[in-house]
């Protein structure tokens, strides 16, 4: 691993974490602001989706709807126990939400660091660009997970140690782009499929999971923080672009 891997890898995990801390940096947060921010995040994971992951992979991957949807059909099952359960999300204090979000987050951060090792190995101007792209979208990532893991959690030091694992898979995801640097054909569709699989997952958090807790909320401002989340990733991505 080069020194401009490292040096980006480290760049990206930081804003990630950064992006959480922007979250955390204020003691208490009223149900009002908690949810306005899980409004926020909702547009934020559908825009991250929709104009970024779906995009990149359909490139790189025949099929990749498919692989879209295991990603869905995934988060799917892992929130099925707390259906059959009845379970009401805030209410009951279910940490359903938060296993959810995790894996799909820790899967995301594993396979934006293979994809930043894999860049660079194939050139470095795609290397840069991949970069720069992800290390823009990585503090409203982390914004957006530290969010919702304070509504669910409410505990500020479980968000941090959660916030700080998620930058950690970023490292193990570059580290094996170069266990697989011996695997030329393999590499892009192997990172492909783990983005996919990614945007899938993100699609049933912000569609299915958070949208549905905004709109059952009793405040009327909580649908405009999902459209600037939406509006602030639009703005991000052209910048990118």
């Amino acid at each position: 691993m080069t020194p401009t891997v490292l040096l980006v890898v480290l760049i990206s995990s930081l804003a990630y974490i950064l992006g959480g801390f922007l979250v955390l940096w204020r003691k208490n947060w009223s149900e009002k602001t908690l949810l306005s921010l899980v409004a926020l995040s909702a547009g934020l994971l559908l825009s991250i989706a929709l104009l970024d992951l779906i995009p990149e992979v359909q490139e790189d991957l025949d099929h990749s709807s498919l692989f879209v949807l295991i990603g869905f059909l995934l988060m799917y099952l892992i929130f099925l126990p707390a259906t059959f359960k009845g379970k009401k999300l805030i209410e009951n204090s279910d940490d359903t939400p938060v296993t959810g979000l995790t894996i799909g987050m820790l899967l995301h951060n594993f396979f934006e660091g293979l994809s930043i090792g894999i860049s660079y190995n194939a050139d470095l101007k795609l290397g840069l660009f991949v970069s720069i792209a992800l290390v823009i979208h990585k503090i409203p990532e982390g914004l957006s997970y530290s969010s919702v893991l304070l509504a669910f959690l409410n505990g500020r030091k479980k968000t941090t140690i959660y916030l700080i694992i998620q930058g950690v898979f970023t490292w193990l995801g570059a580290g094996s782009a170069v266990l697989l640097s011996g695997l030329k054909g393999l590499q892009e569709p192997i990172a492909a499929i783990g983005l996919s699989i990614t945007a899938g997952i993100f699609l049933y958090l912000s569609g299915t999971l958070l949208l549905p807790l905004i709109n059952r909320g009793t405040f009327k401002s909580t649908p405009l923080f999902f459209l600037g989340g939406i509006f602030l990733y639009v703005v991000l991505h052209s910048l990118i672009n």
